[in-house]
């Protein structure tokens, strides 16, 4: 079993405050044995929680459990994992974020990609963000995406767009 833990014991979330939320991870293949390099907890359901994994994940991966798929998604607070990587390519995912409205963000070392909601496949997000290693996505008081590129600077993009 692996574990996955946000860091500190106590945080304020919105005023209020938030425990640490520990995922204990399967190891049976349901999520591939490769580096978890993103992890998000719905701030609207805590329940609610995604996953990205890096790393490729077809045929030049090797070694058991090494699986396939890139983003993983709980509704029950990592007790069950639905791989929903969907059309994605196999690029390393390296951060997810979901967005006030419902869609998904994903930074891959690709491109940025989104899921609008109640959608199952994915998207790349275009208009003024370069084709990059999107290593982070953050939220920004203002609502807009903020995306930390590997090289081209950070890019805000507007959340009304991800629809």
């Amino acid at each position: 079993m692996r574990t996955l833990q946000q860091p500190g014991l106590l945080a304020r979330h919105r005023g209020r405050q938030r425990r640490r939320h520990q995922l204990n991870l399967p190891v049976d293949g349901t999520i591939p044995n490769r580096y978890i390099s993103g992890f998000e907890v719905d701030p609207a359901n805590a329940q609610h929680v995604y996953v990205a994994i890096n790393g490729f994940s077809r045929e030049w991966t090797e070694g058991p459990g090494a699986g396939v798929g890139h983003v993983f998604e709980s509704t029950n607070g990592g007790t069950d994992w639905t791989d929903i990587s969907a059309n994605l390519p196999d690029v390393p995912a390296n951060t997810v974020k979901p967005v006030p409205d419902g869609c998904l963000t994903l930074g891959t070392d690709l491109a940025t990609s989104y899921r609008p909601t109640r959608a199952s496949q994915w998207k790349v997000l275009g208009g003024n963000l370069p084709t990059t290693a999107v290593l982070q996505l953050r939220l920004g008081p203002d609502n807009k995406l903020y995306a930390a590129t590997h090289g081209r600077g950070i890019r805000a993009i507007d959340t009304r767009r991800l629809r």
